[in-house]
């Protein structure tokens, strides 16, 4: 019978087991037996090791990681499979940052939670667009900023928003890639200072591969449908629980009928299921604890496979308090709690003429009387935490008052309560300090498994049916067998929750990003927008606020109204420091109540702010009235001529301003910048005495930051002394960007000009047609402009096609002169003409007269209709 080697020989050498012969004494029995002491165990005994396994919290790359694989509740950051930066978000290019994220080179059973930036998130799985993935709600802000999405290992496609929508000429994601059998994940994050203070990094809980429960298979002594040779049949509470793992890293993990981790071509029988499904059981088995009844082991955690199976089954052992025993080239598990004792036996059944050893206690080098032990937390974001340190006052006084501690990692324990039960019971086990080893009978032989547990009943030792733990053994030539044992006690695995548990301080975790700033003072009240003469015209609400805070570029605000909660209005101010505003758009109605909210912003987008909450207020009843019947706003008439007609006396220094522009960008075409401007040039001038004639025409080209810029312009001129003649004619054209804005341009000027002496005439046609995106405008303007001994005279006329503040469109013709005469050129005798600001006709055909005052021109007959009365004076 083979040596009990626990992990570290027995598993390293599966296919070729070690025996020791007959005449392997105590000592080297008890050596090997050292070995096959779990984690936990090992470090009770006073033999700590460096962990193997522990939760991959910083995303890896590189192109030589070893393949890694799942198992239980498990947390990863993965691996960096591809990265690339695409697409524009309004005038910003490669907003967008979308990774792709290797989770486990084996399926996983599926995604539980994400992680951003050490703070867990939630996703919107009501996500009405899934091409991105789901939403994160935690990073929306003016709209959405962080997409994840999952594929568990099972799919079959590459994914289309990689091929379609993420590659670019930097970097392609082909068709092609579709990382079969491979979980990962795809996260997309858009550029934004108020949620991310860099490349954000992820971590993943997940349920790890789904298994082959031996106990759920009911062909092979369980009750259920899991089949071995059907792996859609696995998966289940089974793939949590360590021997549940264990059976199928024995039996070797297969994807695709490929070998991927584990052992190769161990067959089912080697794996006894009674002793199997039995430690499937024990796993499994209800226990209470602070939220209810819950599994007594679980493990979860991260494989590679890189990592000798023996230290992943002893990582796993650890989780359970388990010990893998192998007999003969089968191999069973021993877990928990002892079991009842196989066989009962005395002193008369020991062979007295044999070597006996006794170890009545341990020496003070391997005495332990507390435990400490760390665990990845999930409640703490999958960090390494400490539990509740387990200390025992008692044994440190017998101990000379010394505390002798234990520590120890126990990576693949997730569940704070677990972690708890298993130091408890390590340490109370830890106190069996009784081991003997000692020679027994051929009729033993059947039952000196390592592993199972005796009865024995000693007048020597004063034991009755103490259990003792078989630890190893070895078969003799005369097929005496050679035993170690140690003792147990069930009671070392009893626990109640209510008393043992100690609940750990979660701490809080999550992203610091600093809380959003509200709106401070803000308030709204009812008000009133009066004209240039103080005539109340329309009612307003005003907007009061804190104008004297740091880092806020702008104050928004919406309106909407109170009955339907339908969005009127919006806006936004600038002036912050004034602390308030007015608005009185024209869809404010009076007497209706309304509710507006207002909220800070700047303009770099590094600061998050918050909405006001929405304020009530009733407007004012202010109605239409007179000043609202007549249809032109005379003074907005007079405006916009006294602006037109200063724009056509400027036209000169346009013409001039457009000259110096091309001659500044002639200097820089010669300074090197000629790829963003073209020149061409024309000349001809002859000068005889005090005579002059030339002629000038220059054609540019120009692009400049967001805008584009193309202009004709000729030049004719003859001259004696300073008396000139001159013609000019411009054509531009230009468009510009300003964020999401455009504006088009195109204007054409005719210019005639002649002086002498104190003389002067000037004659001009300007033609401007411009559009935006919101607004467009065409303008025809005729001008005649005389100036004689310092006196002058301007007749002007022009012609408007425009869109209004309210977006009306309107069309009008407006004249400027001394005199406006209308006249069919032949009876010059009854025109209509309008001279010092009177209307004059000679003749006229009325059908219908709307007037408020009638008189004649002496005042001597007057018709008040207004106030209905007649006046005749003499």
């Amino acid at each position: 019978m083979a040596i009990f080697t626990g992990i570290a020989s027995a598993i390293g050498g599966l296919m070729a087991s070690t025996f020791l012969s007959g005449a392997v004494g105590s000592f080297l029995l008890k050596a090997a037996v050292g070995i096959g002491l779990n984690l936990l165990a090992q470090s009770i005994a006073g033999k700590p090791q460096e962990p193997v396994f522990s939760i991959n919290g910083s995303l890896q790359a590189g192109g030589d990681l070893p393949r890694s694989f799942l198992i239980g509740r498990t947390s990863t950051a993965g691996s960096l499979v591809w990265v690339n930066t695409w697409g524009h978000d309004g005038d910003t290019p490669n907003a967008y940052l979308t990774q792709v994220i290797a989770l486990s080179d084996l399926p996983v059973a599926g995604l539980r939670e994400v992680w951003v930036n050490g703070q867990k998130v939630t996703l919107d799985y009501n996500t009405p667009d899934m091409s991105w993935g789901w939403q994160v709600k935690e990073y929306r802000n003016d709209g959405d900023n962080l997409w994840v999405k999952f594929y568990d290992g099972t799919q079959t496609v590459a994914d289309s928003f990689l091929v379609n929508t993420c590659s670019n000429q930097n970097r392609q994601w082909d068709v092609n890639r579709v990382g079969r059998g491979v979980a990962y994940a795809i996260v997309t994050a858009r550029v934004s200072k108020q949620m991310f203070s860099g490349i954000p990094n992820f971590k993943f809980e997940l349920d790890g591969f789904k298994f082959y429960d031996l106990s759920k298979d009911s062909t092979a002594g369980g009750n259920g449908s899991h089949r071995w040779s059907d792996p859609s049949t696995w998966g289940g509470d089974g793939d949590h629980l360590p021997a549940v793992q264990e059976y199928n890293l024995l039996r070797g993990l297969r994807w695709n009928n490929q070998w991927f981790y584990g052992v190769q071509g161990m067959s089912a029988a080697r794996l006894p299921a009674d002793n199997w499904i039995k430690a499937i059981n024990k796993c499994r088995a209800p226990i209470y604890g602070a939220n209810g009844l819950e599994p007594t082991y679980r493990a979860g955690g991260e494989i590679t496979i890189d990592a000798p199976l023996a230290n992943a089954l002893e990582a796993l052992n650890t989780s359970c308090q388990g010990r893998i025993a192998e007999v003969g080239g089968f191999y069973q598990m021993f877990l928990g709690s002892p079991d009842a004792p196989v066989i009962h036996f005395t002193d008369d059944d020991i062979l007295s003429t044999d070597e006996q050893t006794f170890t009545p206690f341990f020496g003070l080098s391997d005495t332990i009387n507390g435990v400490s032990a760390t665990y990845p937390s999930f409640t703490d974001g999958w960090v390494m935490k400490s539990a509740p340190s387990l200390f025992r006052t008692d044994l440190e006084a017998l101990h000379g008052n010394r505390r002798l501690m234990a520590k120890v990692e126990l990576n693949f324990v997730p569940y704070a309560e677990q972690v708890q039960r298993l130091m408890k019971s390590a340490l109370e086990e830890g106190q069996r300090a009784r081991r003997h080893t000692l020679v027994i009978p051929p009729k033993f032989w059947a039952y000196a498994v390592p592993g199972v547990i005796w009865a024995w009943t000693s007048k020597r030792n004063g034991y009755v049916n103490k259990l003792m733990r078989i630890d190893g053994s070895v078969d003799r030539a005369n097929l005496d067998v050679l035993a170690d044992m140690t003792e147990v006690d069930p009671s070392d695995y009893d626990w109640e929750s209510g008393s043992d548990y100690r609940p750990p301080v979660d701490g809080a975790v999550g992203a610091m990003r600093p809380l959003p700033t509200p709106i401070f003072d803000f308030a709204v009240t009812p008000d009133i927008a009066q004209d240039s003469n103080g005539n109340n015209r329309r009612c307003g609400i005003r907007l009061v606020w804190d104008g004297e805070v740091t880092g806020v570029d702008t104050v928004m605000f919406e309106v909407r109204l109170k009955s339907s909660l339908a969005e009127i209005y919006k806006g936004r101010t600038e002036d912050v420091e004034r602390g308030a505003l007015l608005i009185a758009p024209g869809i404010l109605l009076p007497n209706m109540l309304y509710e507006v909210r207002a909220r800070y912003s700047s303009y770099d987008g590094s600061t998050p702010f918050v909405w006001s909450d929405w304020i009530e207020v009733r407007t004012a009843d202010i109605r239409f009235g007179p000043l609202d019947i007549y249809a032109i706003n005379i003074e907005q008439l007079n405006k916009d001529i006294s602006d037109v007609l200063k724009g056509l006396g400027e036209t000169d220094r346009y013409v001039q301003e457009e000259l110096d522009r091309i001659g500044a960008l002639a200097a820089e075409q010669e300074a090197g910048n000629a790829g963003m401007f073209k020149l061409l040039r024309e000349e001809a001038a002859v000068t005889a005495g005090n005579l002059k004639a030339g002629y000038t025409r220059l054609v540019s080209v120009s692009i400049g930051p967001g805008s584009a810029i193309a202009s004709r312009i000729e030049k004719l001129e003859a001259k004696v002394d300073e008396d000139i003649a001159q013609a000019v004619s411009q054509l531009t054209t230009r468009i510009n960007t300003v964020g999401d804005t455009v504006e088009a341009q195109a204007e054409a000027i005719t210019l005639l000009t002649a002086d002498v002496g104190n003389f002067s005439a000037n004659g001009l046609i300007r033609i401007t047609s411009e559009a935006t995106s919101g607004s467009a405008l065409s303008r025809i303007a005729f001008s005649s402009y005389v100036q004689a001994m310092g006196q002058t005279a301007q007749a002007a006329m022009w012609l408007e096609a425009f869109t209004g503040d309210d977006g009306q469109l309107l069309s009008r013709i407006m004249t400027n002169s001394d005199q406006w005469i209308v006249t069919n050129g032949v009876n010059s005798m009854a025109p209509m003409t309008f001279i010092n600001g009177e209307l004059t006709l000679m003749v006229a055909k009325i059908k219908e007269i709307i007037s408020g005052l009638i008189r004649s021109p002496d005042s001597k007959f007057v018709i008040n209709l207004d106030e209905g009365f007649l006046k005749v004076s003499d």
